[in-house]
C-alpha cells in the first residue's frame, strides 16, 4: 500500500495581496533567424488516432535545452541532423547554428514514427532517438559554445524499440561509489496496441479492452551499464499506463521514478523478473492425495491438446499465454496457473490455442511424433490426462473449484471491473491525477499524492535533479521539485517558486500549446500554436517592474506586476518554446525567434 503524502505549499512563498498584471505596451527586442535546415515535424498517420498519440505529437517540445549549460540549446532537423545553436549569438546578424551530429536512417520511410528526441543523462553524454526504435548513446563532450567537439555514438540498441515508435522522456546518468561503472536510465513512452504489448500479466487488470481502450500507454524504464569502456544493456521494466502519462521523471541515484498519471496503472514487465504472483508451492507437491486438477489433456501420435477452464466471462486480456519449444505458460490476471518444462519440444509455429466461454484450449504440435507423452509438464501433478474431449469435460467442475479456491487465497489487486458491469451510479470519474513515487527495487508504489489542481507544464531543475512540474492552486502555479532518494527524510516534492495568478490565466488560453519559465522564475510564458506569445512578468523581476499608484485614494500599489502581448511575424505553427532568464525562445519549421525579456 503507497504511503500517502500531502503537497504542502510554502506560505513565503505565496503572495495573499498580489492584485494582479498591467498590460505593457513596451516593446520588446524580437531577433528573427531562418535555421539551417527545417526543423523536424512529423504528424500521426491515419492509424495513430488516439488522443495519446495526438498528445504525443502535438505537444511535442522541438526545442531542447541543456541543464549542464545555459549557453546553447538544441534542435533536430528533417534530416535528423542535431543543432546546437549559441544563444549569445541570437542577438547579432549572424548567429551562430553548428551540425554537430547525423542520426543514422535505418529506414527511408518514417511513417508512423514519432518525432525525434533528445536528452541529456550527463555533463558529456547524451541519449537520442530517430523516433523509430532505436536508441543511440552519444558521447558529446563538454557542451560550451566554443567547444567544437563533434558527437560520437558509442552504442545503438532496439531494445526498446522492437521497431515501434518512442520518445525519450527522461535520462540520467549514475557512477558507483567504487567509480568502477556507470548505469545509464532511460525513460521512453510508447503509444501501442493493447494486442501488441508484451506483458507478464494481464492488461485487464488495469480495466484494459479493444472496445474502451485500444491504445496504451507503456513507460519503459531501460538500464544501460558501463563498464571497461564499453556499453552494455541490463534491465528492462515496462508499466502500463491506460489512462495517460503526464510526467514522468528518474529519481537520483536512478533507483525509482516519480509519476504524474491517472489509476489504474502499474509495472507489466520485468526483464530480471517475473511480475506475476508464481504457483503455489502446494499446488506442485510430490503428494498425489494432496494434488488438485488444474488442467486436462489428451495426446494423438500428431500432437497434445491441454483445456484450462476458468470464469466464462474470461476475455483474452485477461490471460497472458506463452507458448515456447520447450514451455508453456499462462498466467490468468496477476496469478501464475501454468508454468513449466513440457515433457518434449514442440513446433511453436504449429501450435495454437482458443478461448471460448472460458474454455482455454492448447494445440501442441509434436516434434517428434514418436514419442508418448508420460506427463505434460514437468514436476506438476496438477494435471489430469483423459482420453478425448469428452472426458475431460467431466473434470470441469473440480477445476472451477479449483480455481475459485485459488482466487481467494491468492490475494493481490481485486479485479478491475468493465463499464458494462456497472451502473451509472457505480461509475467513478477518472479525471483525478495523483504524484507516485515507483520504487525499482521492489517494483512497488511507495508513496502517492492526490493532485488538488491540474499540471500547467514542467520545466528543467539542476543538472542530476528530476524536472520540477507546475500545478494549479487556487489561481496561481506552484513549482515542485521531486526530492532525490539520497536525503534522509521521508519522500515528497517540494515548493520551490510560485508564478501569481498562472493557473487562472492558463485555463483562460484556449489556444495555448507550451507554458514555459525560466530557472529564476521571474516570467512564465504562454505561446499560441500560432502568432501570439503572453508573458507575465513576477513582481520580484527587478529589471521590468512596475511601480503603481491608485489614484483615487494615493496608496502605492508595489505588487503589480507586468504582461506583455506579441504577434510573432510568422504564419507557421510554433514548434517549440525555450525560456532562459534572458531569453525567450521560439521556434517555427524555418526560424528561430529570439525574445529579450530581461535585461539583467
Amino acid at each position: 500500500m503507497e504511503q500517502l503524502f500531502e503537497l504542502r505549499p510554502r506560505k513565503d512563498l505565496l503572495d495573499p495581496t498580489f492584485e494582479g498584471y498591467k498590460l505593457s505596451l513596451d516593446s520588446l527586442p524580437v531577433y528573427k533567424h531562418e535555421v539551417p535546415v527545417a526543423v523536424e515535424h512529423l504528424k500521426p498517420n491515419e492509424e495513430q488516432f488516439s488522443f495519446q498519440h495526438v498528445k504525443t505529437f502535438g505537444l511535442h517540445n522541438h526545442l531542447i535545452d541543456d541543464p549542464w549549460s545555459d549557453e546553447v540549446a538544441f534542435f533536430i532537423s528533417k534530416d535528423l541532423q542535431i543543432f546546437k545553436i549559441n544563444l549569445h549569438s541570437l542577438v547579432s546578424q549572424s548567429p551562430e547554428f553548428k551540425s554537430v551530429w547525423q542520426l543514422p536512417r535505418h529506414l527511408e520511410s518514417r511513417d508512423g514514427w514519432f518525432n525525434a528526441s533528445l536528452s541529456f543523462a550527463g555533463p558529456e553524454l547524451a541519449v537520442v532517438t530517430d523516433g523509430g526504435g532505436v536508441l543511440h548513446i552519444v558521447d558529446t563532450g563538454v557542451r560550451t559554445p566554443a567547444n567544437s567537439h563533434l558527437w560520437q555514438a558509442k552504442f545503438s540498441s532496439e531494445d526498446l524499440g522492437n521497431s515501434e515508435p518512442f520518445k525519450i522522456t527522461h535520462s540520467m546518468l549514475n557512477t558507483t561509489e567504487s567509480n568502477q561503472s556507470e548505469t545509464l536510465s532511460v525513460l521512453a513512452l510508447k503509444v501501442e496496441s493493447i494486442d501488441k504489448v508484451e506483458s507478464q500479466i494481464a492488461l485487464s487488470v488495469f480495466g484494459c479492452s479493444e472496445k474502451e481502450t485500444p491504445f496504451i500507454n507503456c513507460l519503459e524504464w531501460v538500464q544501460y551499464e558501463h563498464v571497461d569502456g564499453h556499453w552494455s544493456f541490463k534491465q528492462l521494466k515496462r508499466l502500463a499506463i491506460p489512462h495517460g502519462l503526464d510526467y514522468a521523471s528518474i529519481l537520483s541515484p536512478g533507483k525509482a521514478l516519480c509519476l504524474i498519471a491517472r489509476e489504474p496503472l502499474g509495472i507489466i514487465f520485468d526483464s530480471k523478473k517475473n511480475v506475476a504472483a508464481p504457483l503455489e508451492n502446494n499446488e506442485t507437491m510430490q503428494d498425489k492425495t494432496e494434488t488438485k486438477v488444474a488442467y486436462t489433456w489428451t495426446e494423438s501420435p500428431e500432437e497434445v491438446t491441454v483445456w484450462m477452464t476458468f470464469d466464462k466471462q474470461t476475455s483474452k486480456h485477461d490471460l497472458v499465454v506463452k507458448i515456447e519449444s520447450q514451455t508453456l505458460k499462462v498466467v490468468y490476471k496477476q496469478q501464475t496457473y501454468l508454468d513449466g518444462e513440457l515433457a518434449h519440444p514442440i513446433s511453436v509455429g504449429s501450435s495454437t490455442w482458443t478461448l471460448l466461454d472460458g474454455k482455454l484450449e492448447f494445440i501442441l504440435s509434436k516434434v517428434d511424433k514418436s514419442l508418448s507423452w508420460n506427463h505434460l509438464i514437468q514436476s506438476d501433478l496438477r494435471g489430469r490426462k483423459v482420453l478425448d474431449a469428452e472426458t475431460a469435460a467431466d473434470y470441469e467442475s473440480a477445476i472451477n473449484m479449483t480455481m475459485k479456491e485459488t482466487q481467494a487465497e491468492g490475494g493481490g489487486r481485486p479485479p478491475v471491473f468493465s463499464s458494462e458491469q456497472l451502473e451509472e451510479c457505480d461509475d467513478m470519474p477518472m479525471d483525478e491525477s495523483c504524484v507516485f513515487r515507483f520504487d525499482g527495487e521492489t517494483n512497488k508504489f511507495t508513496h502517492k499524492a492526490i493532485l488538488s489542481g491540474q499540471l500547467l507544464f514542467f520545466t528543467q531543475s539542476a543538472p542530476g535533479l528530476a524536472p520540477a512540474f507546475c500545478l494549479r492552486h487556487d489561481v496561481d502555479g506552484l513549482i515542485w521539485q521531486p526530492m532525490g532518494d539520497e536525503l534522509e527524510q521521508s519522500w515528497g516534492c517540494l515548493h520551490t517558486a510560485a508564478l501569481q495568478a498562472l493557473g487562472y490565466i492558463q485555463a483562460s488560453k484556449e489556444q495555448r500549446k507550451f507554458t514555459v519559465a525560466p530557472p529564476n522564475m521571474t516570467y512564465a510564458a504562454l505561446c499560441d500554436a500560432f502568432s501570439h506569445v503572453y508573458i507575465y512578468r513576477q513582481s520580484n523581476c527587478t529589471s521590468t517592474g512596475v511601480e503603481m499608484v491608485h489614484r483615487p485614494t494615493g496608496r502605492r500599489v508595489g505588487n503589480i506586476a507586468r504582461q506583455q502581448v506579441l504577434n510573432i511575424d510568422s504564419s507557421e505553427e510554433c514548434l517549440g518554446a525555450l525560456a532562459t532568464n534572458s531569453f525567450l525562445l521560439l521556434l517555427t519549421s524555418s526560424s528561430l525567434f529570439s525574445i529579450r525579456v530581461n535585461s539583467d
